[in-house]
């Protein structure tokens, strides 16, 4: 019991659960832009509930220790075995739910070098894309290119959230504003308001706080931050 206690006292478990849950509730969110078509059955939205929980927290561990994370590859792993389950027969789903669990191991693979601009914008398009599309063809059993314009500022949330675990080595402040104006050039021209404008403005602040932060709160702040910014956008 004493080992319990510790274990949910424990302050990487308690940012891992909080990062886990808002990167699913905007992965959930994203997909509910789109809750017409067929129903999902309750042991489908487990899988995927399931799924969407074991790779926010394993790629939650593989970036907070740099790629060092033993942890986090095994859990990966479990949960590209859920995706495969909710959709047994759906082959392009159960290729849309692999593609970020290979793309997280093989970033284990130095010589790959995607460690880099490269793996992060890999990474933004898999982890904007992955649930949300599985959602929307298990609904439809099409893709809707309108849909998909949708997904465009969710990726380029992405690029200006986690780009410091992609990019590792410093970089001169100014290249680190790209990914951030990338976000607010894509969101003034595809979701233009003023919940949009108080999302780049989240952004902003996001790239301020993340420079005086201490590293242990950075993964956890950025969680909170992504799903504001998500519901602000979409909005």
């Amino acid at each position: 019991m004493a080992y319990l206690t510790a274990f949910i006292k424990n302050r990487t478990v308690q940012q891992l659960v909080i990062f886990t849950a808002c990167q699913n509730l905007l992965w959930w969110l994203v997909g509910s832009t789109a809750s017409t078509g067929t129903p999902l059955a309750w042991n489908v939205k487990l899988c995927l509930v399931g799924y969407g929980g074991l790779v926010a927290a394993g790629y939650f561990l593989i970036l907070r220790h740099r790629f060092h994370s033993t942890i986090g590859p095994i859990l990966v792993v479990a949960a590209a075995t859920l995706g495969l389950l909710a959709a047994p027969s759906e082959h392009l789903i159960q290729l849309f739910a692999i593609l970020l669990c290979v793309f997280l191991v093989l970033t284990y693979i130095p010589q790959l070098g995607l460690q880099s601009v490269y793996g992060l914008i890999v990474f933004s398009c898999l982890a904007a894309c992955g649930v949300p599309v599985i959602l929307f063809l298990l609904r439809n059993h099409y893709l809707s290119s309108q849909f998909l314009v949708t997904l465009l500022p969710i990726i380029a949330s992405y690029l200006a959230l986690f780009e410091n675990y992609y990019l590792l080595a410093d970089l001169d402040w100014r290249l680190t504003l790209i990914t951030p104006a990338i976000f607010a050039l894509t969101t003034l021209l595809l979701a233009f308001s003023w919940a949009g404008v108080l999302a780049i403005l989240l952004v902003g602040g996001h790239w301020w706080l993340q420079r005086h932060l201490k590293s242990h709160y950075q993964l956890v702040i950025t969680g909170v931050v992504q799903v504001l910014v998500g519901y602000l956008v979409l909005k």
